[in-house]
């Protein structure tokens, strides 16, 4: 059996006094979009900022390759691993070139030098995702979807084997949620991308994932394909909401709707 890329053992998290994540244990393997859903409140991006290092957990064990994640240095970690925030980081003054470039900041460090191979990466990012004509606009004159793209092209840049996504289609129209959703998912299967994306939509998540992973009050209640999540007993268990399964009319996968 194969060594999982990602393997978490234990893993709770809180703050102060109030639990957030309590006994989460989760196996991904490399080359698949796991969807993380569930309530507001239920610890869906905290349990990705966990996984990214973005905050400790108070017990448990993370490996990736079989190798635990303390022993990954920052450099090393940033060279495999990818995270965006729910909340990007202000981008006042720069350019979609700029900030794709950021992505090869693992690579070359503060004083390292911007190589050929470097300049290459970046523009290999930007035509992938189809921002050529964006490459000098201003990252904060740009639509919502424009900027998840460039976004997403940095992390491209970055060359990492893993995208870590936090709701990154929760502020765009149906029309952006499809695009950014549909890139990551060729994103993923022409690189062999392993990526978690945490997403509000269930139906987002079972078009474009190709796992679910559904959290409530910080414990995992269902996991699986989205044919075994999109039951009606189990959404309602997982929501806490009466919710109906209906086959979609071109496609024939599972879409669902609330009673």
């Amino acid at each position: 059996m194969s060594t999982p890329f990602l393997s978490l053992s234990g893993i709770d998290y809180a703050i102060g006094t109030r639990p957030i994540l309590n006994g989460i244990d989760l196996t991904l393997e490399a080359g698949r979009i796991y969807g993380l859903v569930g309530p507001n409140g239920s610890g869906k991006s905290t349990l990705l900022k966990i996984i990214a290092r973005q905050v400790a957990p108070r017990n448990g064990m993370i490996s990736f390759d079989g190798k635990a994640a303390a022993d990954w240095s920052s450099r090393a970690f940033a060279r495999h691993v990818a995270y965006m925030p729910q909340f990007t980081p202000a981008t006042d003054g720069m350019t979609v070139l700029e900030l794709v470039a950021l992505g090869r900041f693992p690579w070359h460090g503060t004083l390292g030098r911007f190589s050929a191979t470097d300049r290459q990466m970046v523009e290999d990012a930007i035509i992938r995702t189809e921002l050529e004509d964006f490459a000098d606009r201003l990252v904060a004159s740009m639509s919502g979807g424009e900027r998840q793209r460039a976004w997403i092209a940095m992390m491209l840049a970055q060359n990492a084997r893993c995208l870590l996504l936090d709701e990154p289609t929760s502020a765009l129209d149906l029309a952006h949620q499809a695009s950014v959703l549909s890139l990551v998912q060729e994103l993923s299967h022409e690189r062999g991308l392993t990526v978690i994306i945490v997403l509000h939509d269930i139906n987002l998540a079972a078009r474009y994932c190709d796992a679910i992973i559904a959290l409530n009050h910080g414990k995992i209640t269902a996991e699986g394909t989205p044919a075994e999540i999109m039951q009606a007993d189990k959404l309602q268990s997982i929501f806490g909401i009466g919710m109906g399964v209906f086959p979609h009319p071109v496609r024939n996968e599972p879409v669902s709707y609330l009673l």
